[in-house]
This record gives structure tokens, sequence and C-alpha cells, in this order.
């Protein structure tokens, strides 16, 4: 893990995601849902076996460079099914706390928390929003995940799996303010591509009451 660390962290991917996010922009998104809080928590779901396969250790890294980046990352929770003890034991020793129980994505925020779920099923995503659907809840929430822009085209294009699967994401999207990630390069496509930074938008406060859930 720390050899894919240092490989991403010298990677002109890297600096690029960096400079994404450190815009002016990005950044009054950020402390927009962090308040008066002094750090934010991450909770990772379906991250995949990082012991076995590549993608999910380079989804993991930049999970981890960003805890070591910025002062306002808090604890950092993680959950899948797949994870394997020596897996969990790696993620304790940089201290982070596996989950025991499967929520299917349906933990009710309580503080600022970042959902970082690249590359997830539709159903998990919607499943957050739904046990979220409050003003107050969907302000707590950042999510990066996959684009909820890019679920709205395939519903358009009559896809009626996207469209069962991810009713609260296709409600929610026209207020939320949603950053794509810029270009990735062929080593972090697999990992990357299609992802996006989701914040609940200021309008959010007078028109949730008229999306149905």
């Amino acid at each position: 893990m720390e050899i894919c660390f240092e490989k991403i962290k010298s990677s002109q991917f890297y600096q690029t995601f960096l400079a994404q996010i450190q815009t002016p922009e990005f950044f009054d998104c950020f402390y927009r849902v962090l308040g008066s809080e002094m750090k934010m928590q991450i909770v990772i779901y379906g991250i995949g076996s990082f012991e076995s396969y590549e993608t999910p250790k380079f989804q993991l890294s930049l999970a981890m460079l960003m805890k070591r980046k910025f002062s306002w990352i808090g604890d950092i929770e993680v959950f899948d099914p797949i994870l394997s003890a020596t897996e969990s034991r790696v993620l304790e020793f940089f201290s982070c706390s596996v989950l025991s129980i499967n929520e299917k994505g349906r933990q009710h925020v309580k503080r600022p928390t970042l959902f970082y779920m690249p590359h997830c099923e539709a159903g998990l995503y919607d499943n957050l929003l739904h046990a979220n659907w409050e003003v107050e809840s969907l302000y707590r929430i950042i999510l990066f995940g996959n684009s909820f822009e890019i679920y709205r085209q395939y519903a358009e294009f009559k896809n009626s799996a996207v469209a069962d699967s991810a009713k609260h994401v296709l409600a929610v999207h026209r207020f939320t303010k949603e950053f794509q990630m810029k270009a990735v390069s062929d080593d972090y496509f697999a990992a990357f591509h299609v992802s996006s930074w989701h914040f609940s938008s200021t309008d959010l406060d007078s028109e949730l009451q008229l999306i149905k859930t």
C-alpha cells in the first residue's frame, strides 16, 4: 500500500486532482458542509478487494492520501462485505474503523460526512440519499462516486434499470452541484473514470418538499 501511495503521490493525476479540489469554488462547497465543525469524517463503501485487484488499491490509496494531506479530514470508516481478515487488519493499521454491520448504504448522518464511493452500484447511492432524505441531513453530505449527470443521461435514454434503482439520485440531481473529476490518465482510468464530487445546492432548502420519495 505504501508503494501505491508513493506512485499516486508522484503522478500528474494526483497533482491535477489536488489542483481541482483546492480551487476557491470547491473549497467554498467543502467549508459550507463542514460549517462550525473542525473535522469531517469519511465513510468508504464498496471499496472491493484491494489485496487482489489494482483498481480498489488505487481508490483506497487516494482516500488515504487525502487524509494525510488535509487537516479537516477526521475518522475513516470502511465497509465492504468482501473484505478479508488481512485487508481489515491493513485498514486498522492505517487507523480506519472497519464496520461490522452491512448498512447497505443506509447510514443516517449526524455530522458532516464525506461518503467515498467510487464505482458503487446505483442502488447504494440511492439507499444513502433515501436514508438522509431531509434538508439538514443532505446538507451534511459530500458524495464522491459515479456522476449523477451520467445517471440522468442513462435514464433519459429510457434505461429502466437506472430509473428504477436510482430514483433518489435522479430526483436530487437538479439540486446537486457536481464537479466532474478532471481528465484521468490511462493508469487510473479504470479506478476513477466518470467519477464526480456532489454537494447539495442552496436551492435544496425550498425544493426538497416537492421531490417525491
